[in-house]
């Protein structure tokens, strides 16, 4: 295969991957196989982009037609990506952990958790204040002794990515 060639079918397995894209979320596109090959069934997705777009209806990805088809695959990935998530837990330093006396939002996120989770898994309630008192210190001890993580009392990495994962797993059941 000359490099000409290869170069035109990454560029149809571009053109077939927005598509796809595409038609995830778009019932008059169909939905094409990624193999770089030019054939009917990409002429016919393209046709039915230009088609559901007012655009002339050739089912040939011309300029006008690639370019619209890019900005509608760029605005779907950010539409129907997930919601980008946070971490309120610092990366620095290294050993960062919360503990007793600590205060912040770091803390009312770990109380906020505990009381979601608490529905499936026997904490006793408290209140989220931001200050890791010592309701909030038996509360990690217990999740982490369940969790066979050290019982430190203290919200490291570990005991945070576990607690994330229970409040994760609450949110699905709710």
């Amino acid at each position: 295969m000359a490099i000409n060639e290869i170069t035109e079918s990454n560029a149809r397995k571009n053109l077939q991957r927005y598509l796809r894209q595409l038609a995830y979320f778009d019932e008059d596109i169909p939905f094409v196989p990624i193999d770089g090959n030019k054939g009917s069934d990409t002429t016919a997705a393209i046709r039915a982009f230009q088609s559901s777009r007012g655009l002339p209806a050739t089912g040939v990805a011309d300029q006008e037609t690639w370019e619209a088809i890019y900005d509608e695959y760029l605005i779907s990935l950010e539409k129907e990506a997930p919601p980008s998530g946070f971490s309120p837990f610092p990366s620095e330093p290294r050993d960062y952990a919360l503990r007793v006396g600590d205060e912040g939002f770091p803390v009312s996120a770990v109380q906020h958790m505990l009381g979601e989770i608490s529905v499936f898994f026997p904490i006793a309630e408290m209140a989220v204040s931001g200050k890791y008192d010592e309701a909030t210190r038996d509360a990690i001890s217990e999740l982490q002794a369940r969790y066979l993580l050290p019982v430190t009392g203290e919200v490291d990495k570990l005991t945070w990515n576990a607690l994330v994962r229970l409040y994760d797993s609450a949110h699905l059941y709710q």
